[in-house]
């Protein structure tokens, strides 16, 4: 009888240029209308010793309000020295200014949290609506549903909300159901199939830590590929979805493992505005903008949204109020994770074509867990009593909605 070694997946063999490093280096983008230094956004240097282009401009963006269109890059305050895409697509200078038109002595306001950003309808950044085009014609169906869209394992599988259902007020009052149809199953389109993914067990448990996301990227070429394919611009080569980190773990495992891998091919129920809400919502995550809220010595100008006017609201935060905001969004009530299911009770449900049943729960380590709260448009949280929905359970409340 042969017998084999124990397993380790990362690799037998360490390699010291995987390891960890003690300070990753950072890339940062800041805002040019306020003094010193006012970080919009500091993103680890991940891509070949930089950030990918247009991830980092689909970030700026949407903190600036969804202004990726006329945003746009420069190496000085005042926007002369304009930053063009790399031929790599890969920005590696230490600093960048995120530039909107318009004078710098009235900053551009920008977004504080999630619940205040609003869905770009039919107005995605570029390079998500060309992976949109590109792969309609090759996502597969149900059958890619019983493998992991990154390890492709098929066994200790969960579903995975891309916007977790603790987000369903954001999700209806930005109405996110006109791309989930409800099914007969479930009366919450937020629980269908437009917004699951199939992830290993582990893998999506640091998912819901909003440690990674998923993006489209335009890379290099394989091997394989012609030399007329290899010397095409960004513009012509399709783009890939790959796993994005935006903050490493103690290990130092999940950058060396995982950042940029391609994502198997993603089902064809699953809505590429579910993936770009989910995108939204690690980027305004308080890890991810973590720096221009609480370091802030001035105030800050923030688009706030108003539900009685159905619009943003410009609004001037002190530094006091603007770093509040910024803690009320940390402090989290942890939340259980149910028991996971079998392997076998996985399997029955994915082939059933439920997915919507099969949730492992919402692990929040840095997460959102705002069941039965209200909020005001500075933060400040009503507790409310919340109607009964499907089988019950005792739901728990935490401080603030991110």
């Amino acid at each position: 009888m042969q017998l084999r070694p124990a397993a380790d997946e990362p690799g037998s063999q360490p390699n010291l240029s995987l390891l960890p490093a003690l300070r990753p280096r950072r890339v940062d983008f800041l805002h040019p209308g306020y003094p010193h230094s006012a970080v919009l956004l500091s993103l680890p240097a991940l891509d070949d010793g930089g950030i990918d282009f247009d991830t980092a401009l689909a970030a700026c963006g949407l903190v600036a309000g969804n202004r990726w269109n006329d945003g746009f890059f420069s190496s000085d305050r005042s926007g002369a020295i304009r930053a063009q895409r790399p031929d790599d697509g890969v920005l590696r200078e230490p600093q960048y200014f995120f530039q909107l038109p318009g004078p710098l002595d009235t900053p551009y306001p920008t977004v504080p949290r999630f619940a205040h950003w609003r869905f770009p309808h039919n107005d995605m950044p570029p390079l998500w609506q060309r992976w949109a085009a590109d792969s309609a014609a090759t996502r597969m169906g149900g059958e890619a549903a019983r493998r992991c869209v990154l390890s492709n394992y098929g066994d200790g599988l969960e579903m995975a909300h891309l916007l977790p259902a603790s987000e369903d007020d954001w999700w209806l009052s930005n109405q996110m159901q006109q791309y989930s149809p409800t099914q007969l199953f479930s009366s919450d389109p937020i629980d269908g199939p437009a917004n699951l993914v199939t992830l290993r067990a582990d893998l999506h448990r640091v998912f819901d830590e909003r440690h990674f996301c998923f993006v489209p990227k335009v890379g290099e070429q394989s091997s394989g590929d012609s030399a007329e394919a290899a010397m095409a611009t960004a513009e012509q080569k399709p783009p890939q979805f790959v796993l994005h980190v935006f903050n490493s773990t103690p290990s130092g495992q999940l950058p060396n493992l995982w950042h940029n891998r391609a994502v198997h091919p993603i089902p064809a129920t699953v809505a590429v505005e579910c993936l770009f809400a989910r995108f939204a919502w690690t980027v305004l995550s308080p890890r991810v903008f973590d720096m221009f809220l609480p370091s802030t010595p001035v105030p800050r100008r923030l688009l706030l949204w108003s539900r009685e006017k159905g619009e943003w609201e410009t609004e001037e935060a002190s530094p006091e109020m603007c770093r509040k905001m910024w803690k009320n969004a940390r402090s989290r009530s942890p939340e259980k994770r149910s028991a996971p299911r079998s392997t076998d009770a996985a399997e029955e449900l994915l082939v059933g074509g439920s997915p919507g049943l099969f949730d492992s729960g919402y692990f929040e380590t840095d997460t959102s867990a705002n069941h039965g709260c209200d909020y005001d448009e500075l933060g400040s949280v009503k507790r409310q009593e919340e109607e009964p929905r499907g089988r019950s359970r005792k739901r728990k409340f935490s401080l603030e909605k991110e």
